[in-house]
């Protein structure tokens, strides 16, 4: 296999962000994952109260689809 010079791309670095810009914004993983966990716990908290309310009312729903 050959590589031609003229063929290769050139490594361009990102230019570093002046005094009033921001940088790349940080994302924090920690709080998606809290903010998901607590998405999903209120959801199974909602069906789960569907769920009891039904059996006390005498309708039955299904939770595990």
């Amino acid at each position: 296999m050959q590589v031609s010079t003229a063929n290769t791309a050139r490594y361009t670095p990102p230019r570093p962000a002046a005094s009033g810009e921001a940088a790349t914004p940080i994302v924090d993983l920690t709080q998606l994952a809290v903010a998901q966990t607590n998405a999903k716990a209120t959801a199974a908290a909602g069906a789960a109260l569907g769920q009891a309310t039904g059996e006390l009312t005498g309708t039955l729903v299904n939770i595990s689809a």
